[in-house]
């Protein structure tokens, strides 16, 4: 079995797709509006997944699943994730408004999805945990005002961090923001993730030129992985073969 990832699904829909008619796909807020590479997004994610991933195999999307508000809104989106193979692991993104009592959203949400919020997940002395993160410390765009914000998801993801199963021979970390700033200096987020002996962290957020800043391979004994779905083409990226 292997896992895989891909963030920034961005979905949409107004309606159930029907795999036989993309033609008549309708969404709420095209992302091709954000250029030429998102055209038909729903339709290559789609594609790509059913394609690579089989039945036993893990996705990790680390946020920005949906641009749904409410539950009923989410609905059409959730049928479209039923739709992909795999069991998802899933952590909230910036524009996940959707995503409120996680206890409601579990009882909503099929057996081959997975939340994570202040939690982890386990199997095969694999250890997933994460949370959203924010932009961090020394950022160009960090005011005083994302301090208390980026402080509180400190808590979370450490949260998370401790839940993880101390045995696991392979810990991986879901972010959703970028874990470092711009220039890739350690910060307090670093140092979590390897106080808790973290392996592997996947996280999306950027998109278009800010791929440019993004952190990928091997930093401070841990292997990042940008998997914004634009970065990726759309294809979910195998992260390691179990």
């Amino acid at each position: 079995m292997n896992i895989y990832a891909i963030g920034d699904l961005h979905l949409s829909l107004k309606k159930a797709v029907n795999p036989e008619d993309w033609d008549g796909l309708e969404e709420y807020k095209p992302m091709g509006i954000f250029g030429a590479v998102w055209e038909d997004h729903c339709y290559k994610i789609y594609i790509n997944w059913n394609n690579i991933v089989q039945g036993d195999d893990i996705v990790l999307v680390p946020g920005d699943i949906s641009w749904a508000s409410t539950m009923e809104e989410l609905e059409p989106d959730l049928d479209f994730i039923k739709r992909l193979p795999g069991r998802k692991l899933f952590v909230r993104g910036n524009h996940d408004y959707w995503w409120q009592r996680i206890s409601k959203l579990r009882s909503v949400f099929p057996e081959d999805c997975i939340l994570i919020q202040n939690d982890s997940f386990s199997f095969r002395n694999t250890a997933i945990g994460g949370s959203r993160g924010w932009i961090v410390p020394n950022d160009f765009q960090f005011t005083e005002q994302d301090r208390k914000i980026y402080n509180r998801e400190l808590i979370r993801l450490e949260m998370s961090l401790k839940d993880m199963d101390s045995a696991a021979d392979l810990r991986i970390v879901m972010l959703h923001y970028m874990p470092v700033d711009e220039k890739h200096n350690y910060n307090e987020v670093i140092e979590l993730l390897k106080a808790y002996d973290i392996d592997i962290c996947v996280y999306c957020h950027l998109h278009g030129t800010a791929h440019e800043i993004s952190l990928n391979g091997e930093k401070w004994g841990i292997i990042f992985h940008l998997v914004s779905a634009d970065f990726l083409g759309f294809v979910p990226k195998k992260i390691i073969e179990l």
